[in-house]
C-alpha cells in the first residue's frame, strides 16, 4: 500500500507539472486522491486498535468518494469530449460522490452508508468488517461505472488514433482491466481476510505500468488529439455526406455560414437542410471533384462562398462519402469590388485632371505667342503676364488637388458639409474678382471624396462658358 501511495504521488506530481496538457490536470488530481487513500489505508491495516482503524478510515474518505468523478472527467477530456464538460456536467458527475461523502460522515444518524461496523482480529491483523448500506452500494456501483466508461472511451481512442498512440492506449486499457478485475474480486470473490481491500495493491501494480508509460511512451507529453476536435476548429465549413446525400458530419462553422437553424442536422437529407447549396450544385454524384463560387442572399445581405466537393473512395474505389468544404470569400469579393471601383474613380480623376491641365497649358501657350508679337511697351505685356501667372497657379492647384486621392480605395465615403466643400472648390478654382459665390444652404451629404472635384468642374465650366 505504501508503494501504491508513493507511486501515485509521483504520478500526481508529474501530471500536475504537465497539467496544461489535455486531461492531465484531472488525472493528476485523481492520482493525488489515490495516493492519499493508499497511504492512510496502509496505516489503517497496520494499526492495532480498532479506534485507530476507524480514524484512518475517516481520513481515507476525504478522498475516496471523489475518485470516480475525476476518473470520468479525465476520460471525457482526454477522449476529446471537452464540449460536454460544462458546469452542469460537473455537478452531475460529482452528485453521487457528494451525497456519499455526506452520507459517510453522518452515517451514525441514518446508517445509509454502513448498516453496521465490526472490528475483527484475524491472525493478529485487525480488520474492520462492514455491512454495506444503500449509499455504499451506490458509490461502489458508481466507481465501477467510471472505470467502465473510461474503458469504452479508450477503446474508441484505440480504434481512431494513429499508430504512435497505440501503445499508450493499450497500457491504459490494461490498467483499466486490472482495476475492474480487482474491484470485482473485492466485491464478489471469497477472500482470506474479510473486508480486506486489495484495490490499493492493484493500484500499485497499475501505477508501475503508468510510470513506465510516462518515461517510455511519452504519457502526458505526446497526447492523442481527437480528429473531431480538429474538425470543429477549422475556419472553413465542412460537411460530410453519405452515398445517398444524408449528412454524416457538419461542423459549427458550416452551420453558421449557411445560417442553418436545425438543432441536429445529422442524418437529414442535404437538400432539405442546405437547400440553396443543393440547388446550385444539383446532382452531386460523380467521381470528379467539383468547385464553384456561390452567391447567397439572406435578409438583404449578400454572402459569397467558394465551395469544393470531393468524393472519397475506399481501397476498391467504391464511393464512401462526399466531403464538402465551404470557404467564406465575402470579404475578398468586397475588397475586389472596392478596388475595381477605386480604379474606375482614379481613371476618371486622371482624365478630368489631365483635361484641366491641358486647358491651362493651352492658355499659357496662347498668351506666350501673343507676347512674342507684342511690342516692348510694358503696358502691352501686363494682361498676358497676368493670364500666364493665373494659369500657372491653376496648374499647381490642380496637381495639389490630385494628392487628396492618393489613398483612394482605402478611405470610405463620408459625410460632407456642402458649404465647406463648395467654398474649398471655389478657392481652388481661383475665380476672377468680378465673380462672387454665395451659399445659403446648410446641407450635409454622404458622398465620396470626389465630391469636391464635382463642384470644381461645375465652377470651371460655368466660368469658361
Amino acid at each position: 500500500m505504501f508503494i501504491s501511495a508513493i507511486a501515485s504521488g509521483v504520478i500526481a506530481y508529474i501530471g500536475w507539472k504537465r497539467r496544461d496538457v489535455r486531461g492531465v490536470g484531472y488525472f493528476s488530481v485523481y492520482a493525488g486522491l489515490i495516493a492519499w487513500w493508499s497511504f492512510f489505508y496502509a496505516l489503517e491495516v497496520t494499526a492495532i486498535y480498532p479506534d485507530i482503524h476507524l480514524l484512518f478510515l475517516k481520513i481515507e474518505y476525504l478522498a475516496i468518494p471523489w475518485i470516480p468523478g475525476f476518473v470520468i472527467l479525465f476520460a471525457l477530456q482526454f477522449g476529446g469530449f471537452e464540449k460536454i464538460i460544462t458546469l452542469k456536467t460537473k455537478i452531475l458527475v460529482f452528485l453521487i460522490p457528494f451525497a456519499s461523502f455526506i452520507a459517510y460522515y453522518t452515517n451514525e444518524f441514518h446508517h445509509l452508508y454502513y448498516l453496521a461496523v465490526h472490528p475483527l482480529v484475524i491472525d493478529g491483523l485487525t480488520i474492520i468488517s462492514i455491512e454495506p448500506g444503500i449509499m455504499y452500494v451506490l458509490l461502489t456501483s458508481y466507481i465501477f461505472f467510471s472505470i467502465f466508461l473510461s474503458f469504452l472511451i479508450f477503446i474508441r481512442i484505440l480504434l481512431n488514433s494513429p499508430r504512435v498512440f497505440l501503445i499508450q492506449s493499450y497500457i491504459f486499457l490494461f490498467v483499466l482491466i486490472m482495476l475492474m478485475a480487482g474491484y470485482l474480486y473485492y466485491l464478489y470473490m471469497p477472500r482470506i481476510y474479510p473486508d480486506f481491500d486489495i484495490t490499493p495493491i492493484i493500484l500499485a501494480i497499475a501505477d508501475v505500468f503508468v510510470l513506465f508509460g510516462i518515461f517510455r511512451y511519452q504519457f502526458f507529453d505526446l497526447v492523442y488529439f481527437p480528429h473531431r476536435k480538429i474538425f470543429e476548429h477549422l475556419h472553413d465549413g465542412v460537411i460530410v455526406l453519405d452515398t445517398v446525400d444524408r449528412i454524416l458530419e457538419m461542423n459549427a462553422v458550416s452551420q453558421k455560414m449557411l445560417k442553418i437553424r436545425e438543432v441536429d442536422p445529422i442524418g437529414k437529407k442535404f437538400n432539405l437542410v442546405c437547400s440553396f447549396l443543393a440547388e446550385n450544385f444539383g446532382d452531386l454524384s460523380g467521381d470528379v471533384p467539383i468547385s464553384q463560387d456561390i452567391k447567397y442572399v439572406l435578409d438583404n445581405s449578400i454572402f459569397h462562398y467558394a465551395v469544393d466537393v470531393y468524393p472519397v473512395f475506399d481501397s476498391l474505389h467504391r464511393l464512401e462519402c462526399r466531403l464538402i468544404v465551404i470557404r467564406d470569400i465575402t470579404d475578398i469579393i468586397r475588397s475586389n469590388t472596392a478596388l475595381s471601383k477605386a480604379g474606375k474613380k482614379l481613371g476618371m480623376l486622371n482624365s478630368i485632371t489631365r483635361h484641366d491641365i491641358l486647358n491651362q497649358i493651352m492658355i499659357i501657350s496662347g498668351y506666350s505667342q501673343i507676347l512674342t508679337r507684342k511690342g516692348k511697351d510694358i503696358s502691352d505685356l501686363q494682361t498676358p503676364l497676368e493670364r500666364i501667372m493665373d494659369a500657372t497657379a491653376m496648374i499647381q492647384q490642380l496637381i495639389e488637388f490630385t494628392s487628396m486621392y492618393q489613398d483612394m480605395g482605402v478611405s470610405e465615403p463620408g459625410w460632407f458639409d456642402v458649404r465647406d466643400i463648395a467654398q474649398k472648390a471655389w478657392v481652388t478654382r481661383n475665380p476672377p474678382d468680378t465673380i462672387r459665390l454665395t451659399i445659403d444652404a446648410n446641407i450635409v451629404i454622404y458622398a465620396d471624396m470626389l465630391i469636391e472635384k464635382v463642384f470644381f468642374n461645375l465652377y470651371d465650366n460655368s466660368i469658361r462658358t
